[in-house]
């Protein structure tokens, strides 16, 4: 194994042009995206009706401020500006000429996709699928640590224990209050279908464009040092990071104790919601953990007590993508998050609930430390880990 140095400076070095590969790719995705909010669009126009902004319980910051007739061409707008922006981003001529200007074009394209089509949905169901995912992958990683690591092993299985024993006996957690839990929510996936792919699609497209603006950004000066600034404090920056979804987490834990934090008074609260609320606090201790990891070892080298992968290099788009996607989901949700809040009873609830779920900084500052973690791998690894399609950046292993 080669082990490698940080920059002592975080400086990054003059890339080359953009990769016109990369960019196409990028582009053709966009161009995907764009096309499906352009047909959202027209048959929302066409069949005011079939408009699922009409009638949700959460709404976009353009469904808020504008009418139906509006909105529907707010989005036609949205995806026929993007059709086009795609379209010069995969074209061939003269990349290298114009690659500012579509840096510009695409990040302008990705705050208009998030103003709107960004719903509170979005994050809401991301919330529930990482939480799941989260319990499930918490079970897992334990009883393989028990058997390949038992030292670490051995007192997480007890820690669990101990959690499950208190969200049994003491909160008031039962099996049927799980069940019931996962069949409303499988209930709830099957009939917001159309917002769900709505949601998705509003993902990709910001996510697109924002991978769009950076790649063709960087042959500018100023993006290049604003990289070397985040490469040398992205360990603040990811602190940072990993304490958005820390203020959650800890109300959620409350509800073991005999002071619930924004819920029923003990012995009040019905299992159903218990499990609810302790599977989304379990998916937010994970977001912070694995935001650490963009500055441990374990985010650059598999820990060895992993089958088949341990000790290997991490492949670095293996925390940028999904890191990427994740600080999009809750960005785009900021807006409409404090926009719901201003129905709040009083001016305290509603600072109260955005201090609690902070999406406003924990979005853009998630954002910021992957983007630091993308440049970093970038520098020590010498391949651009921003490119989706990269294959084989990750040969060294270990790092300062």
């Amino acid at each position: 194994m080669t082990s490698v140095r940080e920059p002592a400076t975080g400086s990054i070095a003059a890339p080359p042009a953009p990769s016109t590969r990369l960019l196409r790719a990028l582009g053709a995705v966009a161009l995907l995206a764009s096309a499906a909010i352009l047909t959202f669009g027209l048959v929302w126009w066409l069949v005011p009706e079939s408009n699922p902004f009409a009638t949700a319980t959460s709404e976009s910051p353009a469904s808020a401020l504008l009418g139906p007739a509006w909105f529907a061409a707010a989005v036609v707008a949205t995806g026929a500006v993007g059709l086009v922006v795609a379209i010069a981003t995969a074209a061939p001529a003269a990349l290298a000429r114009r690659a500012p200007l579509i840096a510009g074009a695409a990040a302008l394209c990705a705050v208009a996709v998030a103003f709107v089509l960004g719903d509170t949905g979005t994050i809401t169901l991301a919330g529930y699928l990482f939480g799941l995912a989260a319990v499930i992958a918490g079970i897992v990683t334990t009883a393989v640590l028990v058997v390949r690591a038992p030292r670490l092993g051995v007192p997480l299985l007890v820690l669990l224990a101990a959690l499950i024993g208190m969200a049994v006996w003491s909160a008031g957690l039962t099996w049927a209050g799980v069940t019931t839990f996962l069949a409303s929510f499988g209930a709830a996936l099957a009939a917001q279908g159309m917002l769900i792919l709505i949601s998705a699609v509003s993902v990709v497209a910001v996510l697109s464009w924002t991978a769009i603006a950076i790649v063709a950004g960087r042959t500018t000066r100023g993006l290049r040092r604003f990289e070397g600034w985040l490469v040398r404090h992205r360990r603040a920056l990811t602190v940072l990071a990993a304490l958005g979804p820390l203020p959650y987490a800890v109300m959620r834990a409350s509800w073991l104790t005999p002071w619930p934090l924004f819920a029923p008074a003990r012995g009040e609260l019905d299992p159903a919601t218990l499990a609810t609320g302790l599977m989304l606090g379990s998916g937010a201790v994970a977001a912070s953990i694995l935001t650490l990891g963009l500055i441990l070892r374990w985010g650059r080298v598999f820990p060895s007590w992993m089958p088949r992968v341990g000790g290997r290099p991490v492949p670095a788009r293996l925390a940028v993508v999904p890191g990427l996607a994740a600080a999009t989901v809750i960005t785009i949700s900021a807006v409409p998050i404090i926009l719901l809040t201003l129905d709040a009873d009083s001016l305290d609830a509603m600072i109260v609930f955005n201090l609690v779920l902070p999406m406003w900084f924990w979005g853009p500052m998630l954002a910021l430390a992957v983007w630091a973690y993308a440049a970093w791998r970038r520098t020590i690894d010498g391949v651009d880990v921003v490119a989706i399609d990269d294959a084989a950046g990750t040969g060294t292993s270990t790092a300062r």
